[in-house]
């Protein structure tokens, strides 16, 4: 099946004559469309339901990119050599037109069989004229250029230790890293069985859409665009937390430079155009032929490209902040796992030979998993790589030995061509109580994008070169992806029967301080609350005039991390009596009584020097608002 498919001003067609047995009955007479997609399919012999399908989210896919929902599919013959007989033809345009309208399309389909005349008027921005080509018997499409999308067709398993074992889709659940019974391991099986057969089926919404609303972080924002999401103050303070956690604890220890590029992009910049195509990006395009920032780097080749460097400051390194747009399917939207609006920690090095390369891949891969067990912490995730084959076999001895270094088995698969800008990359899967993983981290071996977009630098010799290999690398692909796995990971406790929670450092308060009776015990509360304030950590007073039990219950459903009892006893016997969350069952946590020396000592363990800031909200907790009522 292909498909010439135009973003129109305008389009109209009327019906001239019979052309076909084939031929529908109609009764309209000219037909005419404005600002609409305009899809003329030819159907070929040996299209199927799957090559509908395929198609249909093709001509979907630049709908969404451009912004538009109506659509009509226009019988065209030309495309063709090998047209299906009339009858199947027709057929295969009635299926496109359902396939279309139950992806939330507005479709029209134009009768087939009938001789037409049409005028058509294309508006001028580069995406407004493409072609979609599905190969019959295949139900895949084929991208820009011909080639076909990706194909893994071996996959290896690297255990803990560098050994390799190589598995199939029939027999990789008998692999001896496999069936290992450590977490770890159990965790990279459920990974591979992902990979291989696909994810459990979705039955429930996922826990972290009832976390992040119960903790007031992030909620749903209908007065927006679907998949744009509001965050709380709360919600804003653990992405800022994670944003210094990208930035001072990876990208300076890096090396990298900050940066900042624009949020909108011309398309009809060749550097812009050409990494559309590459990655049929969903794009939020808006007048004048502009796009919104999409995730495959559209400023980072324009900024460098008119820097001028020489192999002395190589590698060259850059890291941004980048808030990215991608029009997702509304039907794909899940809490913060598939949103249309994320931000993403983005890192570039130029690199001048391939012994650099691998000094600086080497560095990032390290850098990412100490970040994955500072952040999603516990062991709950596993590395995957994919390969262009020739590039495995030449740094296999590389790779097994860095997976080995940093003791995370991994699942590598292996495609025969390059379907993409790069040779290799890694890519950090965090995995879930429910079984799915998700993407936190990645890295990138990029050997085509330095001479396609011509970056040059001064090599020893004086004479201009082409970088020859280009780092990605992104820290958090998106900080929403990266809060729904550090809410998931708290469902893993939960699942156990133990308190669920944020890790400390990133716990939005991390210590409730509570006097029995507020006339007699604040002025010891208000004592203490600043002496931790004063030591960088996040401190609530509840000075509500509720019962005891009720603020420690309530405290405790806020995943307070300490609950700091003040009553005559402590004043009088000069201690605190200090509830402890982590790591106990829920509902069974012991109550210890510390001094303020030894609740500082406990708090600076926890904290253990990452990232802190202070609280967002009023540390009275009468003074704060609700947010989302959820209990």
């Amino acid at each position: 099946m292909r498909a010439l498919i135009w973003h129109v001003d305008e389009f109209s067609y009327w019906p001239v004559g019979r052309e076909s047995d084939a031929a529908e009955e109609i009764s309209e007479g000219p037909r005419e469309f404005r600002d609409s997609i305009v899809a003329m399919v030819s159907a070929e012999v040996g299209d199927g339901p799957a090559e509908v399908e395929e198609m249909a989210s093709e001509i979907a896919d630049v709908a969404h990119q451009v912004g538009c929902s109506s659509v009509v599919v226009y019988p065209y013959a030309h495309l063709s050599s090998r047209l299906a007989p009339p009858q199947a033809a027709r057929d295969s345009l009635e299926a496109l037109e359902k396939a279309l309208a139950s992806r939330g399309l507005n479709v029209h389909r134009a009768p087939f069989g009938w001789t037409k005349g049409f005028q058509v008027r294309v508006k001028g921005h580069p995406l407004a004229e493409q072609l979609k080509v599905v190969e019959p018997g295949t139900g895949k499409a084929r991208r820009r250029g011909g080639e076909p999308k990706e194909k893994f067709h071996r996959f290896i398993v690297v255990d803990d230790d560098g050994s390799e074992h190589e598995v199939t889709p029939e027999d990789w659940r008998s692999s001896p890293p496999l069936t290992k019974d450590d977490a770890r391991h159990r965790m990279l099986a459920e990974f591979v069985r992902n990979e291989l057969e696909g994810r459990p089926s979705e039955g429930t919404a996922p826990r972290h859409v009832y976390y992040m609303r119960k903790l007031e972080l992030v909620d749903y924002a209908p007065e927006s665009d679907v998949g744009h999401m509001k965050w709380y103050p709360n919600g804003v303070l653990v992405r800022d937390l994670i944003l210094d956690y990208a930035y001072h604890r990876v990208a300076r220890e890096w090396g990298a430079m900050k940066m900042q590029n624009p949020l909108v992009y011309r398309t009809d910049v060749e550097s812009i155009r050409m990494l559309q195509g590459e990655f049929h990006e969903r794009d939020y395009s808006i007048e004048g032929g502009l796009v919104l920032r999409f995730a495959s780097d559209p400023g980072a080749f324009p900024f460098v490209q008119k820097l001028n460097f020489t192999y002395r400051q190589m590698p060259l390194k850059v890291y941004e902040e980048a808030n990215c747009f991608r029009k997702e399917q509304k039907g794909e939207l899940t809490g913060l796992m598939r949103v249309r609006s994320f931000l993403m920690t983005d890192h570039h090095a130029f690199i001048a030979d391939e012994e650099q390369a691998k000094a600086e891949y080497r560095r990032l891969s390290l850098l990412f998993k100490q970040l994955m067990d500072d952040v999603i912490s516990g062991g709950h995730w596993v590395l995957g790589f994919e390969f262009v084959e020739e590039y495995y076999e030449k740094y296999r001895d590389y790779i097994r030995s860095l997976v080995a270094e940093m003791k995370v088995p991994a699942f590598i698969k292996l495609m025969k061509e390059m379907s993409h800008y790069y040779a290799f990359k890694s890519e950090y899967q965090a995995i879930f109580p429910d079984g799915n993983n998700v993407q936190i981290s990645t890295v990138q071996w990029d050997v085509k994008n330095g001479e396609r977009f011509h970056i040059k630098y001064v090599a020893e010799d004086g004479k201009e070169r082409s970088v020859p290999i280009i780092l990605h690398a992104s820290s958090f692909g998106s900080i929403e992806r990266t809060l729904a796995s550090l809410l998931e990971r708290a469902a893993w406790d939960e699942k156990s029967g133990l308190n669920p929670m944020l890790p400390f450092w990133l716990s939005p308060e991390q210590v409730r301080i509570i006097p029995v009776r507020v006339a007699d015990h604040m002025p010891r509360a208000v004592e203490l609350a600043d002496e931790l304030e004063r030591r960088g950590f996040r401190v609530g007073l509840d000075d509500r005039d509720l019962t005891l039990s009720k603020r420690v219950r309530d405290a405790k459903s806020s995943w307070i991390p300490y609950v700091v009892v003040i009553g005559d006893d402590e004043v009088k016997g000069g201690y605190y009596s200090v509830t402890p969350r982590e790591g106990y069952p829920i509902g069974k946590e012991p109550t210890i009584r510390m001094s303020a020396d030894e609740l500082v000592a406990e708090l600076e363990r926890k904290q253990g020097g990452m990232p802190t800031r202070p609280l967002y909200i009023p540390r009275e907790v009468s003074l704060r608002p609700i947010f989302t009522g959820v209990a």
